[in-house]
């Protein structure tokens, strides 16, 4: 029997896989993607952009507004939806606070 927050990350997993679909990218998906790099990255602002081949992430730390510290990633658009499932730490902090966002999208998709 799976628990609240083992189903919630396996509906993560899904959810990601949907959204990071060409056809899919939306205001939501993009809210999604920031969220999870932020949590995993410890970022403070995001910055997604696709192009046709790749997609070009712009981070910057929590605590640095050095523009040097920013982090720059390139990943194949194919392997987006892979990075972003590897990005899910399987902590029980972490649990909780996926469990909460996919609480919040799924609330904010009915409404």
């Amino acid at each position: 029997m799976q628990t609240e927050s083992q189903t919630s990350i396996h509906a993560l997993y899904r959810l990601i896989d949907e959204e990071c679909q060409p056809a899919q990218h939306s205001a939501r998906a993009e809210q999604l993607q920031k969220a999870i790099l932020k949590k995993f990255f410890k970022a403070s602002d995001v910055v997604i952009r696709l192009t046709e081949r790749e997609v070009h992430i712009t981070m910057s730390p929590l605590l640095s507004d050095a523009r040097s510290a920013e982090i720059n990633l390139e990943i194949p658009k194919a392997r987006f939806s892979t990075f972003l499932q590897n990005c899910i730490k399987n902590d029980s902090g972490s649990k909780a606070f996926y469990t909460n966002m996919m609480r919040y999208f799924i609330t904010n998709t009915i409404a």
